[in-house]
């Protein structure tokens, strides 16, 4: 356990270190995200803060991979599992240097979720709660596959305001290690702290007003670890299947995801265009500053956290009924803020009806005085 300490407090200090190299590299060479009429950012930010990200986690881990005799307690190939890792930084790091082709960043992610599959992480079956056990046979090499590039994808798109995604990240990453120590997956547990004390380095130069951004690379590198950690046999439970843990821990962002791409496609926009529909702009129309948001969110994701673990231990039908409470929280949260859009829209439309009027009348009395 020392040892898990110690190269978690490196990772954090590698993540901190290089983060005035980055802002200073990308101020002289402009790599910058620029502002614009989608962002909420006023002026340039560096966005590259992905690469403090990997660092802080790849020097730890390697070290630990190299000097610590893991390998009879892994039972896949760390060989193919760390190029997929490596592939798919790459990818997102050098699109934030130089812009790549969707589909071409698409195939990559593709071949990162090949590389994991071939390190034996996969999906070989579903447990239905008490309903039973589906078998996927083949299937499960194309749905390991889809659910790395989900993951990858969904991380990268709830990265949308100054500090979101990392802190989300970071109270995930606490639950799923409570899990993993649980299970006593150490090799889990290990990566996972790491991974934590490596974007809560970033995050502190991430929270508002951000000095720098994580950019594609951090994003889908985390995307990536994350759908990843989930397959390395956390919990073996009638309770929960593979998916529902990760799912309920990103609940308010993936639903959130879902909820505006449903909407662009009733508008007929592209479902990966741009706009400002997502929870976090929402909130900001409704009068919340950015660290009001951030607070919101942070807690609905921590009280789903703290629901997830109370599925472990419960009986059955104690858990479904937690798990219809979930649902029950976001319904409620999604109403209310429904609720007072139309609310603050009606007092606003009801000032500009006000406002013309006055405006008309002035105007009246003007010409009558002529």
């Amino acid at each position: 356990m020392s040892s898990f300490i110690i190269l978690s407090i490196v990772a954090f200090v590698i993540s901190v270190a290089v983060i005035p190299l980055i802002l200073w590299f990308s101020h002289k060479n402009n790599i910058l995200d620029q502002p614009g009429e989608r962002k909420i950012h006023s002026s340039p930010v560096p966005r590259i803060g992905g690469l403090a990200i990997f660092l802080g986690f790849i020097v730890s881990y390697v070290i630990f991979v190299c000097f610590w005799a893991i390998a009879p307690t892994v039972s896949f190939h760390l060989g193919y599992y760390t190029s997929g890792m490596v592939l798919i930084f790459m990818t997102g790091f050098i699109d934030d240097l130089r812009f790549i082709r969707a589909w071409y960043k698409l195939v990559l992610q593709i071949i990162a979720g090949i590389f994991v599959v071939a390190s034996g992480l996969t999906i070989p079956e579903i447990k239905i709660y008490s309903l039973g056990t589906l078998k996927l046979g083949l299937l499960a090499y194309p749905l390991t596959v889809i659910w790395v590039v989900a993951f990858i994808n969904a991380i990268n798109l709830m990265d949308g305001m100054d500090g979101l995604a990392s802190g989300i990240v970071i109270i995930a990453n606490f639950f799923i290690m409570l899990l993993a120590h649980e299970a006593g997956n150490d090799f889990a547990f290990f990566i996972t702290l790491i991974l934590t004390l490596s974007v809560l380095g970033f995050y502190i130069f991430n929270f508002p007003p951000a000095k720098i951004f994580m950019g594609d690379g951090g994003a889908y590198f985390l995307g990536f670890m994350f759908a990843t950690i989930a397959l390395m046999g956390l919990k073996k439970s009638s309770v929960l299947t593979l998916f529902l843990f990760p799912f309920i821990l990103l609940l308010v962002p993936l639903g959130d995801i879902l909820m505006v791409m449903i909407k662009r496609l009733r508008l007929g926009y592209h479902i990966f265009v741009a706009d400002k529909n997502h929870l976090h702009h929402r909130l900001l129309k409704l009068g919340f500053n950015v660290k009001g948001v951030l607070a919101i969110v942070y807690s609905m994701t921590f009280i789903l956290g703290i629901i997830s673990i109370l599925l472990t231990k419960v009986p059955l039908d104690y858990s479904l009924l937690l798990f219809s409470l979930i649902f029950l929280i976001l319904f409620i949260a999604i109403y209310s803020i429904n609720t007072a859009e139309k609310v603050i829209m009606k007092v606003l439309r009801q000032k500009l009806r006000t406002h013309y009027k006055k405006r008309i009348q002035e105007a009246k009395s003007g010409v009558d005085r002529g």
